[in-house]
């Protein structure tokens, strides 16, 4: 869960959802995790998003659940939060706004606009990370896990 500093290394990590009723590509589901026990391969840990759909999105924190599976198609490492501060973190995460009957929203919004939160809150989330960077950055580890590199 943490490093020689205390410090809990925060990833996105981002989930295969298969295809709709019609054979459409559902977007990768997105969550903020981090690791509490396991090998990177076998990672077990918490898991923040929100789950659902369009009418019944929700906020969702799961403890101690393995974050790599088969559907797993890569986590980025996008900040640190110390460990002393994470009921304040969780806090943060169970109040960022849920969206519904949006089409244009779901859960890697949700990603995104907590991320902004955390920052701004003082987290220590990457600086330089903006939204279209970290859309770039989900799909390049998606094609990395496509092309067996990760």
């Amino acid at each position: 869960m943490s490093d020689h500093n205390s410090q809990i290394v925060l990833h996105v990590t981002q989930w295969w959802r298969g295809k709709d009723s019609e054979g459409k590509i559902l977007p990768l589901h997105w969550a903020l995790t981090f690791k509490t026990s396991g090998s990177d391969e076998r990672a077990v840990g918490n898991v923040y998003n929100a789950a659902g759909n369009i009418d019944t999105f929700c906020y969702d924190a799961e403890r101690n659940v393995p974050i790599r599976h088969d559907l797993w198609r890569g986590s980025l490492a996008v900040g640190r939060i110390p460990v002393e501060s994470l009921d304040h973190f969780e806090h943060i995460l169970s109040q960022n706004p849920i969206v519904r009957h949006d089409p244009e929203w779901n859960c890697q919004n949700w990603v995104w606009t907590a991320l902004r939160e955390l920052r701004q809150m003082g987290f220590a989330i990457e600086y330089n990370l903006t939204w279209a960077q970290l859309r770039i950055d989900m799909l390049e580890l998606l094609e990395a896990w496509e092309n067996g590199d990760i």
